[in-house]
C-alpha cells in the first residue's frame, strides 16, 4: 500500500511539474510575441486612425501572433502564399480582388446568419443537416462563459456572424499586399471599407469578438479554444487596440 502511494505520489508531482513548465513555456511565448509585434509597430508606425481601421482585423492577426497596428509582418512569404492559395484559392491578384469584393459583399454571413438565428431560438439540427455547426456553435458558447466570463444576454445581443467576414477581409487584404497581390492603396481601400461596413453591425468589441467566435463555429465548424486568449488580451488588457479604439468610428474616419 505504501509502495502503491509513493507511486501515486510520485506521478502527481511529475504532472504538476509538467502543468507548471507548460505554463511557464506558454507565459514565455506570449512575452516573445508582444516584444516581436512591439518592435514591428515601432519599424512601421502609423497614425491612429488607420490603426483604429485595423482593429476589426485584431482576431485573425493575434491568432497569427502578428501585430493588429501595422500593415507589416515578420512572415515567411513563401509559406503565407501557399497558405492563401491552399485555404482561399487565391494566387493572383485577380483571385485577391474576387475574395474580397466577396466578403465584403456576401461572405458567409449570407449563408449562415439564418442558422445562426434559429440555433439561438432553440431549434435544434442533426449533423446531417448541419454538419458540426450546431456542435461547435454550443462550444462556442461553453468557451465564452467559461473562459471570458461571457453571459447569455451577451450572446443575446448578437445575430450576425459578421465579424468573422470583415475581420478575414481585413487580414487578406494584409497578405495580398505582402504577397505584391495587391497595392497598399488597394489594400487600405478594402481595409477601409471592411471598418466601415462593421462599425455600424455593433454596440461593442465583446460583440465583435462573439460574432467573430460563432462565425468560426458555424461557418468554419471550428473549436473557438485557440482564439480564446486573443479575447482575453483584447478585451480585458488596458493597451490592447481594443481599448483604445471604439468599435464605433469618429464621423471623419467614414468613407
Amino acid at each position: 500500500m505504501k509502495i502503491f502511494l509513493v507511486i501515486v505520489g510520485i506521478i502527481v508531482a511529475i504532472v504538476i511539474l509538467l502543468i507548471v513548465g507548460l505554463i511557464s513555456a506558454s507565459k514565455k511565448i506570449e512575452k516573445q510575441n508582444k516584444k516581436m509585434r512591439a518592435e514591428m509597430e515601432k519599424a512601421n508606425p502609423l497614425p491612429k486612425e488607420k490603426q483604429h481601421l485595423l482593429a476589426y482585423g485584431a482576431n485573425l492577426a493575434l491568432y497569427r501572433s502578428e501585430s493588429p497596428r501595422v500593415l507589416q509582418m515578420k512572415v515567411d512569404h513563401e509559406a503565407l502564399k501557399e497558405g492563401l492559395s491552399s485555404y482561399w484559392d487565391i494566387s493572383n491578384p485577380e483571385e485577391a480582388v474576387q475574395t474580397l469584393e466577396w466578403l465584403l459583399s456576401e461572405g458567409h454571413r449570407t449563408k449562415y446568419d439564418e442558422l445562426l438565428l434559429a440555433l439561438k431560438t432553440g431549434q435544434s439540427f442533426t449533423e446531417e443537416e448541419v454538419g458540426k455547426s450546431q456542435e461547435c456553435y454550443e462550444s462556442a458558447q461553453e468557451a465564452m462563459i467559461k473562459k471570458l466570463s461571457f453571459t447569455k444576454s451577451d450572446f443575446d445581443r448578437v445575430d450576425t456572424i459578421a465579424a468573422w467576414d470583415f475581420d478575414r477581409a481585413i487580414n487578406i487584404a494584409r497578405w495580398s499586399y505582402i504577397l505584391g497581390y495587391l497595392t497598399e492603396e488597394q489594400a487600405w481601400s478594402y481595409i477601409e471599407r471592411a471598418a466601415d461596413a462593421a462599425s455600424p453591425y455593433f454596440q461593442s468589441w465583446k460583440d465583435y469578438f462573439i460574432s467573430f467566435a460563432f462565425g468560426r463555429g458555424i461557418a468554419y465548424e471550428g473549436d473557438i479554444y485557440d482564439i480564446i486568449w486573443n479575447g482575453k488580451e483584447l478585451l480585458g488588457e488596458k493597451d490592447s487596440i481594443w481599448n483604445e479604439f471604439s468599435i464605433k468610428l469618429p464621423v471623419a474616419e467614414s468613407r
